[in-house]
């Protein structure tokens, strides 16, 4: 899959032309692959036939460093694997169950995650740009140090920790125009965004409740009816930031944020009484 491709995929909906019947649903269970025969599958994947794991159980498996590229990893399991450094650049993890596994160092730049169950895994330190990862579970995971520049709608992160995590737009390298992370939506709540670069992200009715903010940036970003009720917003950079429909009630630091006069529609969010 190309980089191309895997960002038109956000989009992307296929309707047939005529109702057709549809197959009986069959619970196949997941094939049990051992390294070595992941690897020959790999190994046997070329560009116009990518390596097809779709399905596949490597839960448990040490796979660090391993090069999976394009490969089709659809519904796989990853329960408890270790991915540590592993490259899965543009490949399809569409709903597939990772929960505990180590993604820490990974390559998932243009990945797919769609749906996928990453809660508890550990993502220190790798890099998700032009990745989608839209309504999958990353509750409980650990993202800090990640660079995150990629499609999250209505994901599940509440409790992740984003600690120093870089979801910053960066207009001076990006040959495809500016992107930015999109949050839309997301459930952040009781998440760690501590000293977290969200410069020009996009977090409209996301629920951030509860999360921990201090010294984030803030500024640019688009939050569109978000929810900061309970968050720790303290010395949290917002400048330029859209605040229409914004909620701060029962947030803390709201006086030491910086730039919040210079915040777009700011008379059109919610704070406490003074």
């Amino acid at each position: 899959m190309t980089l191309p491709l895997a960002l038109a995929h956000a989009g992307l909906l296929l309707l047939p032309a005529t109702p057709a019947a549809r197959p009986a649903v069959v619970d196949t269970p997941a094939v049990r692959l051992e390294l070595a025969q992941v690897k020959e599958r790999l190994a046997a994947g070329t560009e116009s036939a990518p390596p097809d794991l779709s399905g596949a159980d490597l839960s448990g498996l040490d796979l660090s460093g391993v090069d999976f590229r394009h490969a089709d990893l659809t519904g796989a399991r990853l329960l408890n694997a270790k991915l540590v450094g592993a490259n899965l650049f543009t490949c399809d993890l569409t709903d597939a169950v990772a929960t505990g596994a180590d993604f820490s160092r990974a390559n998932l730049d243009g990945t797919v995650l769609r749906r996928a169950d990453l809660s508890r895994a550990n993502l220190e330190g790798a890099s998700l740009f032009a990745t989608i990862i839209e309504k999958a579970d990353l509750s409980g995971s650990n993202l800090a140090g990640t660079r995150i520049i990629g499609y999250l709608r209505s994901a599940k992160l509440a409790g992740a920790s984003l600690r120093n995590s870089n979801a910053g737009a960066d207009p001076g390298n990006q040959s495809m125009g500016v992107m930015r992370a999109t949050f839309v939506g997301a459930d952040l709540s009781q998440a760690d965004l501590t000293g977290a670069n969200l410069y020009k992200a996009d977090f409209s009715h996301a629920d951030l409740r509860g999360a921990r903010l201090a010294g984030a940036n803030l500024e640019n970003a688009d939050l569109v009816q978000t929810d900061f009720g309970g968050a720790d917003l303290t010395g949290v950079r917002i400048a330029k930031a859209d605040l229409d429909g914004a909620v701060f009630t029962g947030a803390t630091g709201v006086a030491t944020m910086k730039g919040l006069d210079q915040a777009r529609n700011r008379d059109k969010a919610t704070f406490d009484a003074p």
